[in-house]
């Protein structure tokens, strides 16, 4: 996979210098931004392996972007080399100060350069690969229960800011315990990894899915309201239930119940609010008996939601 370089420079001369030493890498992909005000927009829509950022910006300079992007915790790993025309030592120890990770001066040896970028690089992948091991199920390689309620306090943020909907989802498997006392713990964590892998398979690309605990799965949806959360949430309940997650010698299918709770309109909600009436939610799923899905403080047409399930899956069988 190639390395994501963000470069960062208003004069048109210099980047396509820069750009030409750049390519002589052929795992580098280069984008390139020539306002200071649009680079944090574009940091929320992809995030880079680097940036490389000049100082004198039209907009916003580079110091109040590498400060801006050092008070975003998401960001943290984001290596940024500053390469500018200023030799002024001042202005290099301000941006150190700030925290980028490096200083050039522009039109020093181009083999340093490369050197410096290939170091970072390679200490952001480092940096990358042991908070993977902080966020990352070891039985089911989605994420855990702490990326989880970060990422939603993020979506949170996000939400509130730009007026976004998203549902926080909590999924249980139903009667997991009879599959553990029946047939031991290892078929147990092969029905959970099943469960896991028909969820990521046909979820999104950009949902969230995380392993909450036990046999319990959190999903994050974005850009999604109630309604369209609980027809995505029957849709993949449906799916499950038709899947045999056994092994060869033990045929063995399950279902799950669910608990969705919106946010919508930018409202006050917080992640242990919306993780709290998920469980209602689901507690409601299970009381009323199991294998389906409710949604928190919502009366809907279920056998409306239903029926476009149905005809959604009987289009996608055509097909």
């Amino acid at each position: 996979m190639k390395a994501k370089i963000l470069v960062v420079e208003d004069d048109k001369n210099d980047f396509e210098r820069l750009k030409k030493s750049l390519d002589k890498e052929p795992n580098y992909r280069v984008t390139h931004i020539d306002k200071g005000e649009l680079v944090l927009p574009a940091l929320e829509k992809e995030t880079p392996d680097l940036v490389i950022l000049d100082i004198y910006l039209p907009g916003m300079d580079g110091f109040e972007i590498c400060k801006r992007i050092r008070q975003n915790e998401n960001l943290a790993s984001l290596p940024i080399l500053f390469l500018t025309s200023s030799g002024n030592l001042d202005n290099k120890l301000l941006g150190l100060e700030l925290g980028a990770s490096d200083f050039l001066t522009k039109g020093g040896d181009e083999r340093e350069l490369l050197l410096r970028i290939k170091n970072l690089l390679k200490l952001k992948k480092v940096y990358d690969d042991l908070f993977r091991l902080t966020v990352i199920d070891s039985l089911t390689y989605i994420y855990n229960r702490r990326y989880f309620q970060q990422r939603l306090a993020d979506e949170f943020e996000r939400g509130r800011r730009y007026k976004r909907d998203f549902c926080g989802v909590i999924v249980d498997i139903d009667h997991f315990k009879n599959i553990n006392d029946t047939y031991g713990h290892p078929v147990g964590d092969k029905v959970i990894k099943g469960v896991a892998s028909v969820l990521r398979c046909n979820m999104r690309s950009t949902d969230i899915i995380c392993r909450f605990g036990g046999d319990e799965f959190g999903l994050v949806l974005l850009e999604t309201g109630y309604e369209g959360a609980y027809i995505l949430m029957e849709r993949l309940r449906i799916i499950v239930k038709e899947k045999d997650l056994g092994a060869p010698q033990h045929s063995i299918k399950v279902t799950f119940s669910c608990g969705i709770s919106s946010f919508l309109d930018g409202g006050s909600m917080v992640v242990d609010e919306m993780i709290a009436q998920a469980d209602v939610a689901l507690y409601q799923s299970k009381r009323l008996g199991r294998d389906q899905t409710n949604i928190w403080g919502r009366k809907v047409d279920l056998e409306r939601f239903k029926q476009v399930v149905y005809q959604q899956r009987n289009a996608n069988n055509k097909h």
